[in-house]
């Protein structure tokens, strides 16, 4: 080629007319483009109502370009390129220099004198050139793509090919032929077929052209005449396979949106797990009745003949006391109203997977497409910063939402699944989701493919380090300022962690160090945070009381806000009543935190020592230095020798920065400092200058899951194969702190997202990419946890096939099949479970309700069914929990009766008369004679190891309202060796009381201790009960002492002061 002929090309590719606006007065034969897409099917049987809201089923259909590029390759030789705007409106530009932004709206100007139609068309000059190749691209090209597909060095068939003479001559043989009699788009194109989409929700938003047809038919007899174009004008049809992949995605999302919001209705939520806990204590108890009936094995040899097999004896006799059980706990509750329920949701839950799963299979499939593997490939360029940035943005579209399968442990991958596509893509260090991360960089991918080996290279990690600092000094692009960039990332990175935990089991061990680095990469990258992975030694109860005492946090936050909502509750006339107000106050008086378990606090091993990793912020010079100043802080501050005792920290695998084992090398922290870094580490990574980036809580939450699980594993190795309470008690807290991270996050969308008006809270229709971004997330966090909770109910099963233990977990299975279903409500509506949710309520009952049937601990769960939604509510006064506001209040006595730590306290009252006094007239001086009793019950105590505290608080008029009391006095109190820790109770410590005129109770009461043995451990441990009766003084009418509150804190082992139970009992005086 000639350089006058490459002058030539590059005057026609860059020398655009500067007298004709680029978008309606352009010259030449126009032709229509079109694209492929999804379209609704309006015929009658396609429209259904699913879960209350209007269903429109989708079809592969015609509609206008979407937003993005649109080239032309003319003869081979020339480029045209058009930016496609949102509403199908082309504008060409130099193809070497496109804009700055997205593709801008039609000028006003061109608006207002109907030059919408003529846009919408590409023009072509058929005197100078023979054939036009057209390829519609959601990004710009750059120079390098233009050129390598100029040159043949890609692959042809990106392109769609037109004949230019056919295009005027034949129009009908190459696409479709548009005449003014017959627009033939007004029947297969949906913008110009519909007028509104509804109930259809489109990725790329719907822009009418019902309203132009009569225009575009002018615009035909205009064009046919200027053309001579006597079969009409030429419409073709592009593919677009990536915005069909976007498309497809979209639909499924949609309805992962769809299922939260319906899942989210509070009351339908609280009845769920309402549902489940009253089936586990079911299968509990059908498991207790068991444990009751003897064997009728024959204990010697002389007895009389038998003549039935002792065992089929036995088993009619179990199924009958089995009978008995659900019999004696169907006359606490409703038991055909709670199952109606039970079978209406998970009717609806499956009808909403299988719309999940029909658009899912139709979207794995596009991605073996060779159309998608041409576009992916060689649309971009990684070389080019702004191409690899716009690969990120849009490969995060078409991966969003990661797999949206029902979780099926020990099943592996089914053919046609997103499970499946995501199985092989993270085996691949070259595949979309680890080039979307890196923005295609070649120099990070390589720098990352090292990570995939099975054995650890710190040599390795440290080039990629060093790369990611190369790029962060030059920071040509301003990648941490970019939001639409680190939204996209977080989206792409949310999916991939939530698809290598899920699929962990199937994976070589490599890939989960190559997720882990690449957290760390893009958290240094996009948002310049430092990750250290350390490892520091601890003993297993203070690990378990760490998290603990990070749980008790968040729940007290949460029956906070669930008090303040009660308290908001509308009163209806009913509750006028004397009674019906009683009842009210009455269903409100425990408050419980603490532990979750006793089991992990057995002697056995809650010294054991174990190695716990945990993730902090920061270069590991300033790790290093925080250390060293807290270290010299934490020594002169203590008050005794364990708390000034050293111990080794080192740096683990996970962490990129080669340089951190040099400068932490023999570094040696206090016990203090290494707790206070398990407890940071709890709360993920949102501690970063006050930050609710999304990037951060999603990565966040993959780390801290990482780490509790594998930390998890140790403990497991630790605790031995035996210890199945103990286990289960660990995976309890897992769910409940990543409940934690899961509301924050859930946070962070209501903050980051606020353009899209909270459509969770308010039920407002969204399209586009918002539903992507929310179901995105929403699909990757609710899957991070489901694979969690597959996790416990995998060791229940394990547990089940223990043969000594098989009578004690065999209900588990029935409440682990409780799901994820409600706890994926943590994210974006946390009220109705506080974030500990699902976690707390169903693992505490699967697996505290095994220890032994006691006669009170089942009156105590038949009491709770009778109070619960489902319950019969038949005491008198009636107390039930009949609305989502009562949930702190019934799972708090469901943690009372579970644990055994019980606070009681009631007020009995008796009329009574001076003998003394004349008859005359009657009963001149009646007056009522009252007592305050209590009650508290401590589990497991040991003298030798266990702490605790109580007291009995009176109130009076004057002290304040039930029951958020401003003061008290202390009338009974008892403390053994209990360690300085207010209580998180409200209203349980006062100041100061409103003193009574006259003495009101009788203060030389006695306190009674009773040590009730256990049968089937040591005589040193024993439950513990404290009681005493506090007699008050006659009165007629409404005694002064009103109210009275018990508080009790519980330290089954004093060594571990995080590792506490604390329950608080009200009462009022009626």
């Amino acid at each position: 080629m000639t350089i006058s002929q490459r002058i030539a090309i590059a005057a026609a590719e860059a020398g655009l007319p500067s007298d004709q606006c680029m978008s309606c007065e352009r010259q030449g034969l126009p032709i229509l483009p079109l694209r492929r897409a999804l379209v609704p099917d309006t015929r009658p049987e396609c429209i259904t109502t699913v879960a209350g809201s209007l269903h429109i089923s989708a079809k592969m259909g015609l509609r206008t370009l979407r937003m993005g590029y649109l080239y032309v390759l003319l003869d081979q030789q020339v480029w045209h390129a058009y930016e496609v705007s949102e509403q199908g409106h082309l504008r060409r530009f130099n193809p070497y220099e496109p804009s700055d932004g997205l593709p801008a709206s039609l000028p006003e100007k061109c608006v207002n004198e109907n030059h919408d139609i003529p846009s919408s068309f590409l023009n072509i000059d058929t005197d100078r050139y023979g054939s036009a190749w057209l390829a519609f691209s959601s990004d710009p090209w750059p120079a390098s793509v233009l050129n390598a597909y100029k040159k043949g060095q890609a692959p042809a068939h990106r392109f769609e090919g037109v004949d230019l003479t056919q295009a005027r001559n034949n129009p009908e043989l190459l696409g479709i032929a548009m005449t003014p009699d017959n627009l033939q788009v007004d029947k297969e194109v949906f913008e110009y077929v519909q007028r509104g989409c509804s109930p259809f929700d489109s990725a790329h938003g719907f822009h009418s052209r019902w309203l132009r047809r009569f225009a575009m038919r002018g615009y035909l007899v205009n064009a046919m005449n200027r053309h001579t174009l006597e079969n009409g004008v030429l419409a073709v049809v592009l593919d677009d396979t990536v915005g069909l992949i976007q498309e497809f995605n979209h639909q499924r999302l949609n309805w992962v949106v769809k299922r939260q919001v319906w899942r989210e209705a509070h009351m339908r939520a609280y009845q769920l797990q309402t549902s489940q806990i009253l089936q586990a204590i079911r299968a509990t108890q059908r498991e207790w009745a068991a444990q009751k009936v003897p064997s009728l094995e024959p204990m010697t040899g002389d007895g009389p003949p038998v003549f039935v097999d002792p065992a089929v004896e036995r088993q009619r006799l179990v199924e009958r006391a089995q009978l008995e059980s659900d019999e004696r706990l169907e006359e606490r509750y409703h038991e055909p109203k709670r199952a109606a329920f039970q079978a209406e949701y998970d009717q609806q839950e499956a009808e909403f997977q299988r719309f999940i799963d029909k658009d899912a299979r139709a979207y794995a499939a596009l991605f073996d497409t060779p159309m998608f593997k041409v576009a992916e490939q060689y649309d971009y360029d990684g070389d080019h910063r702004e191409s690899g940035v716009a690969y990120a943005k849009t490969m995060a579209l078409c991966l969003g939402g990661g797999i949206t399968e029902a979780v099926a442990p020990d099943v592996s991958p089914a053919a046609d699944t997103t499970e499946t596509l995501w199985q092989k893509w993270l085996q691949d260090p070259d595949s979309p989701p680890y080039r979307a991360l890196l923005m295609r960089d070649r120099a990070l991918l390589a720098g990352l493919l090292p990570s995939f080996s099975d054995v650890t290279n710190w040599n390795d990690s440290d080039k990629l380090y060093g790369m990611l600092s190369k790029i962060i000094a030059s920071d040509d692009a301003g990648l941490r300022m970019r939001n639409t960039l680190k939204q996209a990332i977080a989206e792409t990175q949310g999916a991939l962690n939530a698809a290598s935990q899920r699929l962990a089991p199937n994976l070589p061990p490599g890939i989960q160090t190559a997720v882990r680095h690449l957290n760390s990469a893009t958290q240094f990258l996009y948002n310049g945070v430092h990750l250290i992975e350390l490892e520091v030694k601890m003993k297993l109860g203070e690990y378990y009381a760490l998290q603990s005492a990070h749980l008790r946090e968040l729940q007290h936050k949460a029956n906070a806000s669930i008090a303040e909502a009660r308290d908001r509750m509308p009163r209806t006339i009913a509750d006028s009543d004397i009674h019906s107000t009683k009842a009210w106050n009455k269903v409100r008086p425990i408050i419980q935190h603490g532990l979750m378990s006793l089991a992990v606090l057995d002697p056995r091993f809650t010294n054991t020592m174990i190695s716990v990793s945990v993730w902090v912020e920061g270069t590991a010079e300033d790790v290093r230095g925080r250390l060293i100043d807290e270290a010299s802080m934490r020594v002169t501050q203590a008050s005794s020798a364990a708390q000034i005792a050293l111990m080794d920290i080192s740096v683990a695998a996970g962490t990129l920065e080669a340089n951190a084992r040099k400068v932490l090398q023999d570094m040696r922290i206090t016990s203090q400092q290494a707790a206070q870094l398990v407890r940071t580490g709890f709360s993920g990574l949102r501690g970063v200058a006050g930050s609710w980036d999304l990037l951060l809580a999603v990565g966040g939450l993959y780390l801290q899951h990482d780490s509790l699980s594998r930390n998890q594993a140790k403990a497991e190795v630790e605790i031995g194969p035996k210890a199945h309470e103990a286990k289960l008690a660990f995976h309890g807290s897992q769910l409940g702190i990543l409940g934690g991270q899961i509301e924050v996050i859930g946070l962070v969308m209501r903050s980051s997202v606020s353009a899209i008006r909270r459509p969770w809270a308010e039920g407002i229709a969204i399209t586009g990419e918002a539903i992507i971004k929310i179901g995105a997330v929403l699909s990757a966090v609710a899957g991070v946890f489901d694979t969690a909770q597959a996790n416990l109910a995998r060791k229940r099963t394990l547990a089940i096939g223990d043969t000594k233990a098989a009578l004690q977990y065999k209900y588990a299975a029935l409440a682990s099949g409780a799901g994820t279903v409600a706890f994926a409500l943590a994210v974006f509506r946390p009220f109705v479970f506080g974030p500990l949710g699902l976690a707390i309520s169903l693992s505490l009952v699967a697996y505290e309700l095994s220890k032994r049937a006691e006669k009170n601990e089942s009156n105590a769960l038949e009491r709770w069914a009778r109070r619960c939604y489902f319950g019969l509510a038949n005491e008198t006064p009636s107390i039930h929990w009949n609305a989502p506001e009562f949930s702190d209040i019934a799972f708090a006595e469901l943690n009372a009766a579970t644990l055994g730590v019980q606070a009681r306290l009631n007020f009995e009252s008796s009329m009574a008369t001076d003998p003394t006094l004349p008859k005359i007239g009657g009963l001149v001086s009646l007056s009522t004679v009252q007592q305050l009793k209590f009650l508290v019950v401590l589990p497991s105590f040991n003298k030798a190891k266990s702490a605790y505290r109580w007291k009995l608080i009176a109130h009076r008029v004057g002290d304040g309202a039930f029951p958020d009391y401003v003061g008290g006095e202390s009338i009974a109190s008892g403390d053994y060796f209990s360690h300085p820790i207010r209580p998180l109770s409200p209203s349980s410590s006062f100041s100061k009381f409103t003193p009574p005129r006259h003495p009101d109770y009788v203060s030389d009461f006695s306190t009674d201790e009773y040590q009730r043995p256990y049968h089937s451990e040591d005589g040193g441990v024993f439950q513990l009960e404290i009681s005493g009766v506090v007699p008050l003084v006659p009165t007629i009418g409404s005694h002064s002492l009103s109210a009275a509150t018990l508080l009790v804190m519980y330290w089954p082992d004093r060594n571990l002061p995080d590792a506490y139970i604390e329950v608080c009992s009200r009462g009022m005086n009626e």
